[in-house]
């Protein structure tokens, strides 16, 4: 008799394991790119006051976003849960999305007088390494992109998720900058997206850091597709506070999302961006991008803030089938980018990468500012 009850314990025990692990695995399980687009295109949402810009509503306060499904989380535009496999990135997720508590003020978004747009190439031809990285000098962004050969949407096989945890940057003046009759404002905008780098449009979010020679500072978080929109700030961050964005591609001129939020700060907004103008998203490129955003009188981007270094700490991307990619991965084309001057005479923001063959930029991709950037003597405009 005691060898039966045993046994029946034991048939319990097995059976509650069972229970509990399929139940983990189906909310573990991650929505396809078609479902989740579907599963945005339906979710509810409160108008912003900017035209054709919504915020997904908001959870009720009894949500569990541990506890919830990938398409629950979807429902909300909040992000689904990285691949299972990768337990750095889920753990970094789990403390994200518990701090996702307070949604910015939909009825508070500001329209900037300036774009974070396109890559704008310098005069300077690419050069390609023996791994095939081939390395641009620009403008405006300074960088690293996967990227691919497509002209148009594809089901598969273009970028449509790009994930990145980073500090936000602080903003001061360039050494010397001020006693040169250069008063500034300085601009520092860090962000991840898609396209871009070799076509017109581009879906992104980040962080702006900005700072002039008269002790004035500003920081915010921000969305944008190019040229629909221009930087579209929702709420302040502080410098130094952690942040993450999640930018997610659909095809061609269906509307597009974003998702960022100030760790730190405990606020975020889910931003779905309808179509106004531009060539539609592609998803032949997936960023990961500190840039001086555009333009002056002159069509040059804005003077960069002296921001010392920025640190991505976490990065990867999807493409539409699901595979999974790390910034510089080898089994992908690579693009690095190199910012310079107005001039083109020197370099003043350039990214460093850092992991083994196949992981580079996967945990750290760091920038640093230099030359006249960081010391002083660029021109004003």
């Amino acid at each position: 008799m005691q060898n039966q009850n045993w046994q029946k314990v034991l048939a319990v025990a097995t059976v509650t394991v069972l229970i509990v692990s399929f139940t983990t695995l189906a909310v573990a399980q991650r929505v396809s790119s078609e479902d989740r687009n579907s599963i945005f295109a339906s979710a509810a949402k409160d108008a912003t006051n900017i035209k054709g810009v919504s915020f997904f509503a908001a959870p009720p306060k009894s949500f569990d976003p541990l506890k919830a499904s990938n398409r629950e989380l979807l429902g909300y535009g909040l992000p689904q849960r990285p691949d299972a496999s990768d337990v750095k990135a889920t753990a970094k997720w789990e403390r994200m999305i518990v701090a996702a508590k307070h949604r910015a003020d939909p009825s508070k978004g500001v329209v900037k007088p300036f774009s974070s747009r396109e890559m704008m190439p310098s005069k300077a031809a690419a050069t390609s390494d023996v791994d095939g990285t081939v390395s641009y000098g620009s403008y405006n962004w300074s960088g690293i992109a996967n990227f691919n050969t497509l002209t148009k949407w594809n089901t598969k096989t273009s970028f449509d998720e790009v994930v990145s945890y980073f500090n936000v940057p602080v903003a001061q003046p360039p050494f010397g900058a001020c006693n040169n009759n250069i008063t500034g404002p300085f601009y520092q905008v860090a962000w991840n997206g898609i396209d871009g780098a070799f076509n017109g449009d581009v879906v992104q979010g980040g962080s702006l850091s900005a700072a002039d020679c008269f002790g004035d500072t500003l920081y915010e978080g921000w969305t944008e597709w190019y040229p629909s929109y221009a930087i579209l700030a929702w709420f302040y961050v502080n410098p130094g506070d952690d942040f993450v964005a999640v930018t997610y591609g659909a095809p061609g001129t269906d509307t597009q999302t974003v998702f960022i939020e100030d760790i730190t700060l405990q606020t975020y907004a889910s931003v779905a961006m309808g179509y106004v103008t531009g060539p539609g998203l592609v998803g032949k490129s997936a960023e990961y991008i500190v840039e001086r955003p555009c333009c002056d009188g002159d069509g040059f981007p804005l003077p960069l803030t002296n921001y010392i270094f920025e640190f991505m700490g976490y990065n990867w991307a999807y493409d539409a089938a699901g595979t999974l990619f790390y910034p510089g991965n080898t089994g992908s084309h690579n693009a690095i980018f190199t910012m310079v001057d107005d001039g083109d005479t020197q370099d003043i923001s350039l990214p460093l990468i850092y992991g083994t063959a196949g992981n580079a930029g996967r945990y750290s991709i760091m920038f640093e500012d230099e030359n006249c950037a960081y010391v002083g003597g660029c021109t004003p405009d």
